[in-house]
């Protein structure tokens, strides 16, 4: 739950896939959303409800009051880049800002919920394993059982509708880019699909043992901590793989911009740049 529960909150704040002129009001009812969604995964009773709104308010007002103005300064040092020949390194630098984006926030909503999670009984366990189970086999479904054509077509499929969110409908020369880019990608899914059960286990383990709440929250807020750094060396190298191609196609698509696309780019992160400004100050 945890991991789905953060790659909702990033999905809606980093806002790939949110169409700019909904974003302020989708964010401004993540208050609402994210319990809905949580409560989606187990039932939960009027105390636990009320101390997950609690923890919720306490995660979004954090991550209005520090992160929103940081997103708004990526962005315009993106544009920055964009204005002249981005090079890898520039790409390398972003995505590693985001990186530190990202941990900052999964640390936080580990903490908000590794202080939630021992606090259910066993029949919300079981409800909540019952329904991580049925995502993981969601996953399988999605990303691993899947022959090499299929998968690559849904790697085309992905990077390209990730870059026309940004600067519009892709020329011949630049899909291209991606086809080829989305031949080369190496799979992690069954790795990826692995290390989302042994954090199941691992979490599941923690809150069966006869302890403390307290206890539980440190265990849990230490084990999920350990799930930040990847240590399986072969994940680790094609994580590195498919990096370095992701840089070399934004390389490549950013110096074949046409007129449109660049006005379209910079039109996309200008509307970003003033909402995230306007969230981080209440307005």
């Amino acid at each position: 739950m945890i991991n789905r529960f953060t790659k909702a909150i990033v999905i809606l704040t980093l806002i790939t896939a949110v169409a700019a002129c909904s974003f302020k009001t989708v964010y401004n009812r993540l208050d609402y959303l994210i319990p809905e969604y949580v409560e989606g995964m187990v039932t939960l009773d009027d105390v636990l409800e009320e101390k997950l709104e609690q923890s919720t308010l306490v995660l979004l007002e954090w991550h209005r009051n520090t992160q929103l103005k940081q997103y708004a300064d990526w962005l315009s040092a993106l544009q920055r880049d964009m204005a002249t020949q981005l090079t890898e390194q520039q790409v390398e630098q972003r995505i590693t800002e985001m990186d530190r984006f990202w941990r900052s926030l999964s640390a936080k909503v580990n903490d908000e919920m590794a202080h939630l999670l021992p606090l259910l009984n066993k029949e919300q366990l079981d409800e909540l394993f019952m329904n991580i189970d049925d995502t993981n086999d969601e996953f399988r479904e999605e990303f691993v059982d899947l022959n090499e054509e299929q998968r690559i077509e849904d790697y085309f499929e992905r990077i390209s509708d990730t870059y026309q969110s940004w600067i519009g409908e892709l020329t011949d020369e630049q899909q291209r880019n991606v086809e080829h880019a989305a031949t080369e990608l190496a799979s992690t899914a069954e790795l990826r699909l692995q290390r989302r059960l042994q954090w199941q286990h691992g979490i599941r383990e923690i809150l069966a043992e006869e302890d403390t709440v307290q206890n539980k929250t440190d265990r849990l807020r230490q084990f999920l901590a350990g799930f930040e750094d990847i240590d399986d060396e072969t994940m680790k190298e094609k994580s590195e793989i498919n990096r370095g191609i992701i840089v070399r196609l934004t390389v490549q698509i950013s110096h074949s911009m046409t007129e449109d696309q660049q006005a379209h780019f910079i039109s996309k992160t200008n509307d970003y740049i003033r909402m995230l400004t306007e969230l981080a100050e209440n307005r």
